[in-house]
């Protein structure tokens, strides 16, 4: 669905301390994905450290910015600020975030399609194992702007559209373990898959096959599998995992196991 908005244009259930921590300078140059990424990473409260991570898995990213940049180079030509430019690129969102907190460990935006939530924790999990960051910042999904819309329906015209980005701060440790699975799957086999993903959670010892039906999600946006996969983990108990699967159009899977590991 669309991104309801208010009449001065900020989304519909945005928090009432939005622009107290986000703050306004320059705002007039960010778009919505940036806000909200910002939002996010700074209303979390914690002692920063050097060295942290971000990583950003979205589709369109700061496609709001770049589309609002031509809509002004239309309209003002030789007049357009300068301040629109380092905004404007689909990456930008990761680069006010770094900036915002001081970080300065990886940092990066990427955009693997439907299998996006499991690369981005892929390339998180493997930035903490390798103990390039002790702390990391994972923020996956979209904010969908007039064009960024019409580019998605054009593909999928029935295909919901909901702008929303998952959130999580993750520190290096032992306490959970994951497993990455990747594979083609075979045309000829192929089984009805939701559009956005599935995640299960499994308790120690028991099938994944005798598990209940696995939550699912049928819109393009991987924020909202991202976020019931993280609740899955975070409810674990000790020898519990949770499981995220995805599937891209050409019939590639990939997956995340994360379990819990015993005291």
């Amino acid at each position: 669905m669309d991104q309801a908005q208010s009449p001065d244009g900020v989304p519909v259930g945005a928090p009432d301390d939005f622009h107290l921590i986000v703050k306004t300078a320059g705002d007039q140059f960010r778009d919505w994905f940036t806000r909200l990424c910002l939002y996010l990473v700074l209303q979390d409260e914690y002692e920063r450290e050097s060295g942290e991570t971000v990583i950003i898995g979205t589709e369109y990213g700061n496609f709001g910015a770049m589309a609002g940049l031509q809509r002004t180079a239309a309209a003002k030509g030789r007049l357009m600020s300068a301040q629109y430019f380092p905004n404007a690129l689909t990456s930008s969102a990761s680069a006010f975030v770094n900036l915002a907190i001081g970080a300065t460990g990886r940092n990066m935006t990427l955009n693997a399609a439907q299998l996006t939530p499991v690369i981005t924790l892929w390339q998180m999990l493997s930035a903490l194992s390798k103990g390039s960051s002790s702390t990391g910042h994972l923020l996956i999904g979209d904010v969908y702007s007039p064009e960024a819309l019409g580019d998605a329906r054009r593909e999928d015209a029935a295909l919901r559209c909901e702008s929303g980005v998952a959130y999580a701060r993750l520190r290096a440790g032992g306490d959970y373990s994951a497993r990455f699975d990747f594979w083609q799957e075979d045309a000829a086999s192929a089984e009805p898959f939701p559009a956005g993903g599935r995640a299960w959670a499994v308790p120690r010892g028991a099938a994944p096959e005798a598990v209940a039906e696995p939550k699912e999600h049928l819109g393009r946006n991987g924020a909202f599998i991202t976020a019931d996969f993280l609740r899955m983990v975070q409810e674990l108990a000790p020898g519990g995992s949770a499981v995220v699967e995805c599937r891209a159009t050409s019939g590639k899977r990939a997956s995340v196991t994360v379990t819990k590991r015993s005291s």
